[in-house]
């Protein structure tokens, strides 16, 4: 009895197999697109697709200088839209006060600009008339709301005190004296 071997066979459960598989099909679950998850990115797709359209419309539509558009902003009827800006060309003669009346209660003023950078801009669209701007002389030529004058004014006499613009440039002129004028207001 002393070289007497006992053999046995010892099996065990599958059970670590299974839950080896049971773990790459939990991994496969959970990485599966849900399809919540894919109605939320079709639906923002299609919102950036749509936005996108919407927006090369307004581009084709308002961008334009003509635009006819119905929701586009658009200058009121009788003035001249240029870039951001609406502006009016009377054909009516009034003084200056009587024209600066009329550009304020049409949400607009006398045309300035601050920069003097319009002068030569403004005088190639102006045919042989004068008209009345936002520029006075009280203590020096100022701009309306503005800063003083950066250029020169042709002036023949101490009464002339109030601005005109005329395709040649700047002028004095006395404010009780009958002219046209131009308005101007923005766009938006």
């Amino acid at each position: 009895m002393a070289d007497s071997s006992i053999y046995s066979t010892l099996q065990l459960p599958e059970a670590p197999q299974v839950q080896v598989e049971s773990r790459w099909k939990l991994k496969a679950v959970l990485h599966r697109p849900r399809l919540s998850c894919l109605a939320m990115a079709a639906l923002g797709l299609l919102t950036v697709i749509l936005m996108s359209l919407l927006m090369y419309q307004w581009i084709l539509c308002c961008g334009s200088k003509d635009s006819t558009c119905s929701h586009c902003p658009s200058c009121p009827i009788l003035w001249t839209r240029n870039g951001s800006d609406c502006y009016y060309f009377s054909t009516e003669k009034k003084d200056w006060n009587s024209s600066l009346k009329f550009c304020a209660d049409k949400g607009s003023h006398l045309l300035t600009f601050p920069d003097n950078q319009g002068v030569n801009l403004f005088g190639e669209y102006l045919d042989q008339d004068f008209y009345w701007i936002g520029l006075r002389n009280i203590d020096g030529w100022r701009w309306e709301g503005g800063p003083a004058l950066g250029l020169r004014i042709l002036t023949n006499s101490l009464i002339q005190r109030c601005g005109t613009i005329h395709r040649s440039g700047l002028r004095a002129s006395s404010c009780e004296v009958a002219l046209q004028w131009i308005c101007k207001k923005a766009l938006y």
